[in-house]
């Protein structure tokens, strides 16, 4: 009786550590503007990855304005500015070049057990169409390309590129560039694209949290809770030449190929919900709320009445602590799934 109780204890205790082990949960992923996917088994067995960029969030700064002005039952009422900031606290730019490199050599590794060969970026520099293109290569994180963001690319991993600012920015392809024309224009060599995005924050407050601010106004409010996850689309404000402007940012692994009219397919693999990676980061809300004063009577100054109010701001920044080993067990995790599962999408194509 003994010996089955302690039996008993010991599985339920690995059914427990199993259960607060697991990070991921079942990671699930839809098709987006693919067609053609049996003209795949036409195509050379021959792959060019353009693109592999990993871009991980360690900075996440929101901003929230209530406008002042004139009240409607009389007095002034000042601007309020509630600003959060809060950083990952414990994951080095080392930790997550690690995490992209073993992403790229488990993805490579893949496509060759299936009989592909790698076309590498030097071979297509030397095409009509990538003649003007700079030859790059990756293994240096970059801060310059999205605001709050560290972009990676594997390293050694040789990408083209059109443009590289000053800063480090690459100059992205147009959102109408599907593959395709890069397909054929490689006499029909399959192009395969990775880019995915991994927040580790979200916004937090309530809609009916939003709706109260919304009506009473005079107060800027950001709300915010840590949630590690790959999401499909984001978009982040940077600095354009006529001022400020928005970028989307998109998780998706690309394969296109075309040869003719008759030989072309398309498969765009991305999440079909937000993958959440749990138990990284402690679950609790982030607040800043600032409130605008208010001069309701004014002083009067003889025949004039004037209202004096002073604009409000509210600016809090904080570190988010976390375990550099749970980070990155839990980003290659939902990660390799991802691509895993794009890949078992495409191979169902390939005889």
């Amino acid at each position: 009786m003994k010996n089955q109780f302690l039996s008993i204890f010991v599985i339920a205790l690995v059914t427990i550590t199993t259960s607060f082990g697991q990070q991921v949960q079942k990671v699930e992923t839809r098709n987006l503007a693919s067609y053609g996917m049996k003209k795949f088994n036409e195509a050379p067995k021959k792959i060019f990855i353009q693109d592999f960029f990993i871009n991980y969030q360690m900075l996440y700064d929101q901003v929230e304005i209530a406008r002042g002005g004139r009240e409607a039952g009389g007095g002034l009422r000042s601007n309020a500015k509630a600003q959060l900031v809060l950083g990952v606290q414990g994951v080095s730019e080392k930790d997550l070049q690690e995490i992209t490199d073993k992403l790229y050599a488990d993805y490579v590794s893949k496509l060759k057990s299936k009989g592909f060969i790698i076309v590498s970026a030097e071979e297509v520099s030397k095409t009509e169409r990538f003649k003007d293109w700079q030859l790059l290569e990756g293994g240096t994180p970059s801060k310059a390309q999205f605001p709050g963001y560290v972009t990676t690319a594997p390293t050694g991993f040789k990408f083209l590129n059109k443009k590289v600012s000053e800063k480090g920015k690459l100059k992205k392809k147009s959102i109408f560039d599907n593959g395709m024309g890069t397909s054929k224009d490689l006499d029909g060599i399959i192009v395969a694209r990775v880019n995915m995005i991994i927040p580790f924050m979200k916004d937090a407050e309530s809609q009916g949290s939003k709706a109260l601010v919304k009506s009473f106004g005079g107060v800027a409010k950001v709300v915010a809770r840590p949630e590690l996850s790959i999401i499909e689309s984001t978009s982040v404000e940077t600095k354009g030449v006529l001022g400020p402007k928005v970028v989307l940012m998109n998780t998706s692994s690309l394969f296109a190929y075309k040869e003719s009219l008759k030989k072309q397919a398309t498969l765009n693999v991305i999440p079909k919900k937000r993958i959440v990676i749990k138990d990284v980061f402690e679950d609790k809300k982030y607040k800043a709320v600032k409130s605008a004063s208010q001069d309701l009577w004014g002083t009067n100054y003889g025949a004039i009445r004037v209202f004096r109010v002073s604009d409000q701001v509210k600016s809090i920044m904080q570190a988010i602590p976390c375990e550099s080993s749970t980070y990155k067990k839990g980003v290659l995790d939902a990660s390799g799934q991802y691509l895993d599962k794009s890949l078992h999408e495409f191979f169902k194509y390939i005889k």
